[in-house]
């Protein structure tokens, strides 16, 4: 009955979440197209909104492009994972020499059913099926970890244009009004000194607000393809979950005879120890009563040896 439960289960693929994936990026591509100077109808805003600080914006998308190719590898390793569960499930070589090299993700499941295959024929007991869940569990979390702090780190940039241009936006127009307060000119001429310096503020609201944009907007991204490489994996689990669970039925007899062998040993030990118990008690208190009626005896002849005395001493008075 384990060898059909082991082989009823069937491992979802990731390439569905994959292609989801691939679907939003490119409409996220069709968007910046649409905003591009290439599109049909052109415009210049994503173009200005990237020159107002290159610098930072074009490490906000190099961090973006980061965070892409990283939670696609996480969604694509788990088809390996699965070739080499199937190739395990499938094979009939006993020495198991044909299949390829685990994956780092099961590296250690791949570990113990190997050796569990050299023991007794590939049976897991429970402690061993749960040891490989938490072993793969933890990888996919510490994976997990990288990929928030990849769209943690991207709004944390867009925040860092936007303090920063803020900053450049303030000191702007502190220098524009120092500037009106020593022209000393006609009206007109402090008029057209405003309308120049004023480009330094726009320029700072500018950095602030295009890294905003990016930032912002990377970590949607990112967000969503961690939300489909998240789901890719949790997939795996159960399905891996399931499936260690056919291969571990087949110890689950063995193991609820070898449990109620266990439970009639300790209970003939608890029943032995409970009448050489009742023994101790039994032959202590024998000795108690014992000892209780020998003082009580001395005690008897102490008060007639009293009495005599007392009889002998009225006698002689």
């Amino acid at each position: 009955m384990a060898r059909s439960l082991e082989r009823s289960v069937r491992f979802t693929r990731p390439g569905g979440y994959i292609l989801n994936m691939l679907l939003f990026l490119i409409g996220v591509g069709a968007i910046v197209y649409y905003l591009s100077p290439l599109s049909p109808q052109p415009s210049p805003l994503l173009i200005d909104a990237f020159n107002a600080n290159p610098a930072l914006n074009g490490l906000i998308l190099g961090v973006l492009a980061i965070g892409v190719i990283y939670n696609l590898r996480q969604a694509g390793v788990i088809a390996p994972a699965i070739r080499w569960v199937e190739s395990f499930r499938e094979s009939v070589d006993p020495g198991r020499s044909r299949l390829p090299r685990a994956p780092n993700l099961i590296r250690a499941m791949a570990t113990m059913l190997l050796d569990a295959d050299k023991t007794n024929a590939r049976k897991l007991n429970p402690e061993s099926s749960r040891a490989i869940l938490d072993s793969i569990g933890t990888r996919m979390d510490e994976g997990r970890e990288m990929g928030r702090y990849i769209m943690n780190l991207l709004v944390f940039l867009g925040l860092l244009g936007t303090f920063w241009g803020l900053l450049e936006t303030v000191n702007a127009v502190a220098d524009t009004i120092n500037g009106l307060a020593n022209t000393g000119g006609a009206a007109e001429d402090a008029v057209s000194q405003l309308i120049a310096n004023l480009r330094e503020p726009l320029s700072g609201m500018g950095t602030a607000f295009s890294s905003s944009l990016f930032g912002l907007g990377g970590s949607l991204i990112v967000g969503f393809l961690d939300l489909q490489a998240g789901q890719a994996q949790n997939r795996f689990y159960t399905d891996l979950e399931d499936w260690l669970a056919g291969m571990t039925e087949t110890t689950r007899g063995a193991g609820k005879g070898g449990a109620s062998l266990t439970a009639e040993v300790a209970e003939g030990d608890l029943m032995g120890a409970i009448q050489a118990l009742e023994a101790a008690l039994a032959a202590n208190t024998e000795t108690q009563i014992k000892a209780q009626a020998g003082q009580t005896a001395e005690l008897k002849d102490e008060i007639r040896a009293l009495n005599r005395t007392l009889i002998r001493v009225g006698g002689g008075e």
